[in-house]
């Protein structure tokens, strides 16, 4: 389908900007922003008008904190540029119509929609397919275009000056998540322990000089309206890392039952652009490895076991701090100095003296099988013996974690190693298997039932 271009004489389309914001952004899609405003008013009944606005603005949260003049009443103005609709109101004008086949069509117009046009000239009427229209021209009037929604704001003062305040409302198209990274350090259980934060700005609004907070948390949200407009930003979509210079890093801070993380630097943020900062300073940690065998009551199977690390969120692993949710990225730092990308996960919310747990991937060479050797099934139980094997060809000792899922009411006999019961349905053996050896563990599970 060809691009169809609108030609608006003396129309300009200017990307929306703010300056000297503070944009609080949450964890839901969604942002505060609080943008200072000022007008010079008259002594009396003034109208005050703002429009840069994001497109995801939710129509029923803006508010004017403002001095010096009392705020008599607020609306917002959604009556925004649309082609289709400014081409119908056209209806009887004169255009200029330039078609894919190089033709240009003058005179008036009298049917637009969004599959056909027609052009009635001195002698004919002629009708196209949109789909055939390189361009439509009109001669434009100098009336006003509401690009975006405009707020407006019936004021009174009791005399004339400068009045100032803060516009606070809250709109889509803001996220953040924390992104981690873990470099992992070679033939040792240390690592270097990076916390960022992958901020987004989905928005059709430009901010510089902009304080930036984040908070981590889940609030309780009730519908919004959002006041969309069909403008949309000509930026494109980027990453770029936020100046780091400064040596600083966020402060935290308790507010209610949530944290927020403020940004102690400006920041100059895009629209439709992702910046990356960090949350805390990298830190160097310990963290505990252990191979996983995770099997069902009647599975037989012989496959790589999982690689599971574990990061004490506490002082003595010199952190203790509150972790967000968010992806982490593990690295292998090798014995020439290169980092190598050996998998990923989510962590959980993780709370000052947690544990945060993830899975790196599989192990090539800690394999474990598993072996019915005997089942019986009876009217009124269930009796089956376990064999689980454990090949470790590397040179150092790995632990093990073999986790047994069973259901229903069950009773554990002839084990061959202590297990511990973690719940009503899951036990596990942990052990310790010596390099380049083979381990193994039976077991018996008994269930019976009325």
């Amino acid at each position: 389908m060809k691009k169809i271009l609108f030609i608006i004489l003396v129309m300009q389309l200017v990307r929306a900007q703010s300056v000297d914001a503070a944009l609080t952004i949450y964890k839901d899609g969604f942002g505060l922003i609080k943008q200072p405003v000022s007008w010079n008013v008259a002594a009396g009944k003034n109208t005050v008008k703002y429009d840069r606005l994001t497109e995801g603005l939710f129509a029923d949260s803006p508010f004017l904190d403002l001095k010096n003049a009392t705020v008599l009443s607020q609306r917002l103005e959604r009556d925004v540029f649309s082609s289709g609709s400014y081409y119908r109101n056209r209806l009887g004008e004169k255009v200029d119509v330039q078609l894919t086949s190089d033709k240009e069509i003058s005179g008036t117009l009298i049917e637009y929609n969004a599959n056909r046009i027609s052009i009635k000239t001195k002698s004919n009427i002629i009708s196209a397919n949109t789909t055939n229209v390189e361009y439509i021209s009109v001669r434009h009037n100098n009336e006003d275009l509401n690009l975006r929604p405009i707020l407006a704001w019936d004021v009174y003062a009791n005399k004339p000056g400068n009045s100032r305040g803060n516009l606070v409302y809250l709109s889509s198209g803001f996220d953040w998540n924390a992104n981690y990274r873990m470099i992992l350090q070679n033939s040792s259980d240390k690592a270097v322990f990076i916390p960022e934060a992958f901020i987004t700005n989905n928005s059709n609004l430009s901010f510089s000089n902009l304080d930036l907070n984040l908070v981590e948390g889940t609030l309780n949200r009730v519908q919004h309206q959002e006041a969309k407009s069909l403008m949309r930003s000509t930026a494109e979509l980027s990453y770029s890392d936020a100046d780091m210079t400064y040596g600083t890093t966020p402060t935290i801070d308790a507010i209610g039952d949530y944290y927020i993380y403020d940004i102690p630097y400006k920041l100059n943020i895009k629209g439709k652009e992702s910046i990356t900062v960090r949350l805390y300073d990298s830190r160097d940690v310990s963290y505990k490895k252990t191979y996983l065998f995770k099997n069902y009551e009647r599975s037989q199977k012989e496959e790589p076991l999982e690689v599971e690390l574990e990061i004490e969120n506490t002082q003595d692993n010199n952190l203790n701090i509150p972790l967000p949710q968010g992806k982490i990225e593990l690295f292998q730092s090798t014995r020439n100095g290169e980092l190598e990308f050996i998998g990923e996960d989510i962590i959980k919310q993780v709370p000052k003296g947690s544990t945060a747990q993830l899975i790196a991937g599989r192990a090539f060479d800690v394999i474990g099988k598993r072996t019915i050797l005997n089942y019986d099934r009876q009217r009124k139980s269930e009796e089956a013996s376990i064999e689980i094997k454990i090949s470790n060809v590397k040179d150092v000792d790995v632990n093990v974690r073999l986790i047994e899922q069973i259901s229903g009411e069950w009773v554990i006999k002839d084990e061959s190693s202590m297990y511990i019961k973690q719940d009503a349905s899951t036990i596990y053996f942990p052990l310790t298997v010596p390099a380049n050896s083979e381990a193994f563990v039976t077991y018996t599970y008994r269930k019976e039932w009325n």
